[in-house]
């Protein structure tokens, strides 16, 4: 085994002994935490930092996600962010198993690639990612009478399918469809001539139970491309 396997192994099992704390918490529905769990929150967005990983060590895990809408209970550095196509703002994470943490500016600073090259190392590991999940992840329900597919990756990513044309198509088909990314691990179809006024109520359903709503648009897809397509939100902010 490398030396950068022993250290991501270590750092995934680090993780989970302090993620333990806060597990609990977390399995079951929305959650709101407390001043002992924003503790632990707070050290793992800052783990990157304080067990002194460099980029070597963060590469393969490092992957673009949509900025939460509420902010954080704790200070932050800003965080890392560029535009992409479709025309989205992306910040960065390293894959912490069940959270990420976010790559700030002070993180890419000390790092040997520049944003261009951090956003083409993330959107190579979610393709890679994306390229792996599998049909069980898809859920085909009925909401209103509407038909809807929402696909979750289980790894924290689902939204950010929406990045790449060859992953909607592979696990959604060519069919044109109207997306909404609620939150960072759901993306759900629904069909291309879906109200609008239907796609934003249930956008704003789940983000209203979601402490990491995103608070995106909609995304819709045709012809083997992703636009951006505002929904008929009002000016009230999550």
């Amino acid at each position: 085994m490398s030396k950068r396997q022993d250290r991501r192994t270590a750092r995934r099992t680090d993780r989970d002994h302090r993620w333990r704390a806060v597990e609990a918490r977390l399995v079951g529905g929305p959650w709101a935490p407390t001043r002992a769990d924003e503790a632990v929150l707070r050290g793992l967005i800052d783990q990157i930092d304080d067990r002194g990983f460099g980029w070597d060590d963060v590469v393969d895990d490092v992957m673009p996600i949509f900025e939460r809408a509420r902010p954080f209970g704790v200070e932050v550095d800003p965080p890392a962010r560029t535009i992409v196509p479709p025309g989205v703002t992306i910040g960065f994470g390293v894959d912490l198993g069940l959270a990420f943490a976010r790559v700030s500016v002070v993180h890419l600073a000390g790092w040997p690639v520049d944003l261009s090259s951090l956003a083409d190392r993330a959107l190579r590991n979610l393709r890679k990612r994306a390229r792996h999940a599998t049909d069980y992840d898809l859920v085909s329900e009925p909401v209103g009478g509407v038909p809807t597919t929402a696909f979750q990756s289980r790894d924290g990513w689902a939204s950010t399918v929406v990045l790449v044309p060859e992953a909607v198509e592979r696990l959604f088909g060519r069919d044109p469809a109207l997306f909404i990314a609620p939150s960072r691990d759901l993306l759900v179809r629904l069909p291309i001539d879906v109200d609008l006024e239907f796609a934003t109520w249930l956008t704003e359903e789940f983000e209203a139970t979601e402490p990491n709503a995103l608070r995106l648009e909609a995304f819709e897809w045709l012809e083997g491309a992703i636009r951006c397509r505002p929904l008929a939100r009002d000016s009230v902010a999550v």
